[in-house]
């Protein structure tokens, strides 16, 4: 008897989780669904658009760390 206990009620408490999950999933789908026209969406296309643009002020190519040497040479 002791253990099926051993074995259950861990077991139980697992299954216990992956219920309490999906029941949260579910309710937080539901209240982005409701609110969807409150949120300001991203264009993603967009964003990686200008994070392409972005080069840090450093040309390509340009910067390479293993050769610091190479200019006393």
């Amino acid at each position: 008897m002791s253990i099926w206990l051993w074995i259950a009620l861990p077991l139980l408490f697992v299954i216990g989780l992956f219920v309490s999950a999906l029941k949260d999933s579910k309710r937080v789908e539901q209240q982005v669904m409701k609110n969807r026209d409150k949120m300001k969406l991203r264009n993603w296309d967009e964003e990686d658009a200008r994070k392409k643009d972005d080069d840090w002020g450093v040309p390509p190519g340009s910067y390479h760390p293993d050769d610091k040497d190479s200019d006393k040479k």
